[in-house]
């Protein structure tokens, strides 16, 4: 599985990653149980996985007339509402990452989509949060971006390693350009801030200037 690389020094205790496993766990469940009070509201809070894309993605089909395919709103149709999409992740896995931009995107022929990024917004939530629409795009004064490159494990054989490898750079790639189309930064940018094999930390108001987001709030 192709993961952004989201290693950490830090080591803490088993039981308190599965307490807060259990937390983020909770407020998902929270966001879900409000959509019936917000029906035009998404959030993706905790680790992106198949799970929670897999909810993003019946939210997203439902706020699109509940078709999979592009749906444009008709002539005589009225406007609907913008749906609102809350982001406070970790990161998670670059397929399911593809998979919530793809979805947006076709949704988005609809109606607009305006992110809302708060406390972390690290890894594959920030192609995410960018990939709202263009001046709908929001983050909390406080909030952190973080970006890095992909990574994955190293299995099998030797044809096995080098196609996992080969699969990572071409994965890296399709990220670097979803990035490049909803942002100011370029490709060769991101590229060379890849390159450096870091985790890259940005503030709210850095985030603004590379066109990641339209407005703190």
């Amino acid at each position: 599985m192709i993961m952004f690389n989201n290693e950490s020094t830090e080591t803490e205790p088993e039981e308190e990653e599965e307490i807060s496993e259990r937390q983020a766990a909770m407020l998902m469940a929270a966001a879900l149980e409000q959509q019936d009070k917000a029906p035009n509201t998404i959030g993706l809070v905790g680790d992106l996985n198949e799970e929670s894309a897999q909810e993003l993605y019946h939210g997203l089909l439902q706020l699109n007339g509940g078709s999979i395919f592009p749906n444009p709103r008709k002539e005589d149709e009225e406007e609907e509402d913008d749906i609102h999409f809350l982001i406070s992740t970790a990161g998670g896995t670059v397929y399911d990452m593809f998979g919530v931009v793809d979805m947006m995107r076709i949704v988005k022929e609809r109606r607009d989509i305006s992110t809302l990024g708060t406390g972390k917004i690290f890894s594959a939530g920030v192609p995410i949060l960018a990939a709202g629409t263009k001046g709908k795009r929001f983050i909390t004064r406080n909030a952190r971006i973080m970006m890095h490159r992909c990574s994955a494990g190293n299995m099998g054989t030797t044809a096995d390693i080098k196609a996992t490898h080969d699969e990572v750079r071409l994965m890296e790639d399709q990220m670097v350009q979803i990035i490049a189309e909803s942002s100011e930064l370029s490709v060769g940018e991101i590229h060379n801030m890849f390159s450096k094999n870091t985790d890259e930390y940005f503030s709210a108001q850095e985030a603004i200037e590379m066109g990641l987001v339209d407005k703190i709030i």
